[in-house]
């Protein structure tokens, strides 16, 4: 054993000499570099002493992993050491192919809370109501706190058919949420859907920023153009991104030649670029309105954030995710990967794109952390082409900002127990989606295949109720308490009737845009859904209208709100 320890510690000084020689070349002191040396020489010597003189015998393996991931975790949440058991998870999001739920999930925060940033379209994830923002807490009755990305997505991933039990918590839900989806094969497009509207308005739905992109958005601006579109809504809603190449090409389609789209600052001169269009935009003089919300993350803001800067468009919706970081991948002779954060994105103006959130106020390592907080500041103002007040803070902030639809309790227990989509299989049994498109008695089938079902969902004042039962029950209380239990309940039962009726209108939408997707796919869901979405109205007006349109750029009008 002695001397197996003693060639593992040979190996691992003389890569630690070699990796420290070839590291310093970045424009940084020598003070800095002194100190690197002196740090890699105490931790060889640490582990020389533990790996020689512990009591136990010590996987040499795993140990100096250990460390790694000890390190990594002082860092951004992006920065992670991938296994070479897990290697292959790059490879499947590049194909867009894998056994999942269909969930884009992040760390938000300083507790680096596991968080879902989109939704992919049409998938079990997306169909069960699933939403932006939404915390996932556990995955299989496992707390996911201290989970990174990659855990997370490897419990998430199986074999399809297989299930998975995931518990988040929502924004203004006071009860954790419990969810059982059935895993699928996954596959998403990066242009997920695209038609025209009223008006000869295009609209393409980009889902996604892989090698792809800009081929799957050239052939749906061509067919749109065959259509004589007269302007597009390009949506980029639950986008978390991918490639800085692929939101390059998107924006080439629209970006005049030869102006900066996006900038990147890093500790090396080749994370150092400023990045240009470099040809002749084929859709340059096309209106455009770009739809973003919390979903639209690091190539989304790219290129929402070139479109606003450049005054080429009009930006609509909520704030976006924030996430600006540039990862670059690092390959090792033993199959393990580092993927590393490298740089960080700047759009056109100047302005950061990352949100300051993911280190704790007192975390000793990163350097330089309060400079980079003035550049995120939400009261640093910086300019667009035209002239227009733009601010910092992480993330783009929209020219208009559109909230979207408050989604009554009714409806998300409805989606969260999968009720419109397995309503729309058993009705499918025996009819077409057309059938139940023009069926005016479908809400009232609707409405008494949950009462066979016993679709249950709580409303204000029902745990309370549940949890005088319970004392009623251990401290054996008499009849006439539990009599009033009773017409407790009956009450309770009134209240989720009338909910029912003061909400017929949005249930019944909601079905009926269940059977539109199962008749014409996401097309017939968007076509379905717009009356309900008021960013897709707001962009609709806008764009109807060359006055208001050309206002948004008028910097006259700014200064006047």
């Amino acid at each position: 054993m002695n001397h197996k320890r003693q060639i593992i510690l040979a190996i691992l000084t003389a890569l630690i000499v070699v990796g420290c020689v070839s590291i310093i070349y970045a424009d940084r002191t020598d003070d800095y570099y002194r100190k690197v040396k002196e740090n890699l020489d105490l931790f060889r010597e640490v582990y020389r002493e533990i790996s020689t003189k512990y009591v136990d015998d010590i996987d040499p393996e795993e140990f100096i992993r250990a460390g790694i991931r000890g390190m990594l975790d002082t860092l951004d949440p992006y920065t992670i050491f991938i296994d070479e058991d897990n290697t292959e998870d790059l490879k499947i999001m590049t194909s867009g192919k894998y056994g999942g739920l269909g969930i884009v999930i992040g760390l938000r925060g300083e507790d680096k809370i596991l968080t879902v940033i989109a939704p992919m379209d049409g998938t079990p994830a997306d169909r069960l109501g699933i939403r932006a923002g939404d915390q996932i807490i556990e995955i299989e009755g496992t707390s996911t706190k201290g989970f990174n990305t990659r855990q997370a997505a490897s419990f998430m991933r199986g074999e399809p058919g297989t299930s998975v039990e995931i518990k988040i918590r929502r924004f203004g839900v006071p009860e954790a949420i419990l969810y059982t989806i059935q895993r699928e094969i996954i596959t998403v497009k990066d242009v997920s859907c695209f038609t025209v509207l009223e008006e000869d308005i295009g609209y393409i739905r980009l889902a996604r920023f892989s090698r792809k992109a800009g081929e799957e958005l050239d052939a749906a601006l061509k067919e749109l153009k065959s259509r004589e579109i007269r302007s597009l809504i390009l949506d980029l809603r639950g986008n978390p991104g991918g490639l800085l190449e692929a939101a390059v090409e998107v924006c080439d389609r629209f970006i005049p030649e030869g102006e900066i789209i996006v900038s990147t600052r890093g500790m090396t001169t080749g994370s150092n670029r400023i990045i240009k269009s470099i040809v002749p935009p084929n859709y340059g003089d096309c209106p455009l309105v770009v739809l973003v919300d919390g979903g639209s993350a690091s190539a989304s803001e790219i290129v929402a954030g070139a479109i606003q800067d450049l005054d080429r468009g009009v930006i609509i919706g909520v704030g976006t995710f924030g996430k600006g970081l540039v990862q670059s991948l690092v390959t090792f002779n033993n199959g393990t990967e580092l993927k590393l954060t490298t740089a960080k994105y700047y759009t056109p103006s100047g302005r950061l794109i990352q949100k300051i959130d993911y280190f704790s106020e007192d975390n000793p390592v990163i350097f330089g952390k309060e400079n980079e907080e003035e550049l995120g500041s939400s009261e640093e103002m910086y300019f667009t082409s035209n002239g227009r007040k733009v601010y910092g803070g992480g993330g783009i902030t929209p020219d208009i900002v559109v909230e979207e639809l408050e989604i009554p309790n009714l409806v998300g227990s409805l989606f969260r127990e999968s009720e419109f989509f397995y309503f729309a299989n058993d009705y499918l049994v025996t009819s077409t989606p057309a059938d139940a498109l023009s069926d005016p008695d479908l809400l009232l089938k609707f409405k008494n295949y949950l009462r066979e079902n016993g679709f249950k969902y709580q409303i204000d004042g029902q745990l309370e109720i549940e949890a005088l039962e319970k004392i009623a029950q251990e401290k054996n209380l008499d009849a006439e308490f539990n009599e009033y239990l009773i017409k407790m309940n009956e009450m309770l039962d009134t209240l989720k009737a009338q909910d029912f009726e003061d909400n017929s209108e949005i249930v019944e939408r909601y079905l009926r845009m269940e059977f539109a997707y199962r008749e014409s796919g996401s097309i017939g869901r968007l076509k379905a859904s717009i009356a309900d979405d008021p960013q897709m109205q707001k962009a609709i007006k806008i764009l109807g209208s060359a006055r208001l349109y050309g206002d948004i750029f008028s910097v006259e009008s700014i200064l006047d709100e």
